[in-house]
């Protein structure tokens, strides 16, 4: 939801004030309007409570972190556990390699080149495909005869930073990793 579009829902802006901080944020009602704009508390809250039900925000017990060390570290280990293969890649929007796990050098810098392009023609036919309707707009797949991806295409906005996953076999998103993910992108491309 933070990342699929660069859209201005009172939704993504709160998922985006929470990534761009290194530790998760003390919740108060100060905190909500400011993120909101709402000063009433009942309309400030409901995007808050549509986010925790639709299971894209979680209130934790106590503060949290975000990923430690650098990215170049990070970003491996976290992506391979976004597939079932164990193989993926994250480039920018042209086409460099950012990180990527379970490939050889040769072929992640090659699907990091042809994400960039993927998402580039999705880009420039944005208006065409948002007639399809919003679902469409998540990612592209490689699919083979009977409509079964192989390999997999997401765009990533963070920021201003356009990034390109490429997942090979089935992606595995709903789950802690890709959390990290896109909490460790957001802390370091999150105001750029």
């Amino acid at each position: 939801r933070a990342v699929a579009r660069p859209d201005e829902s009172a939704e993504r802006r709160i998922l985006l004030a929470v990534l761009r901080e290194t530790m998760s944020p003390l919740l108060n009602l100060e905190l909500i309007r400011g993120w909101t704009g709402e000063s009433n508390p009942e309309e400030a809250l409901a995007p808050l409570l549509r986010l925790q039900e639709e299971a894209c925000l979680e209130a934790w017990p106590g503060p949290r972190m975000a990923p430690v060390g650098t990215l170049e570290s990070t970003l491996p280990r976290l992506l391979g556990a976004l597939s079932d293969s164990g193989q993926a890649v994250l480039a920018d929007n042209m086409g460099f390699c950012l990180a990527m796990a379970g490939y050889p050098a040769d072929t992640g810098e090659a699907l990091a080149a042809v994400g960039a392009d993927i998402l580039s023609v999705a880009e420039r036919q944005s208006t065409a495909l948002a007639k399809l309707g919003d679902h469409l707009l998540d990612g592209w797949g490689n699919v083979d005869a009977a409509g079964i991806s192989g390999l997999s295409f997401w765009p990533m906005h963070i920021g201003r930073t356009r990034l390109a996953l490429t997942v090979s076999g089935r992606p595995r998103f709903n789950q802690q990793a890709f959390a990290e993910l896109v909490w460790a992108l957001y802390v370091r491309y999150g105001t750029i």
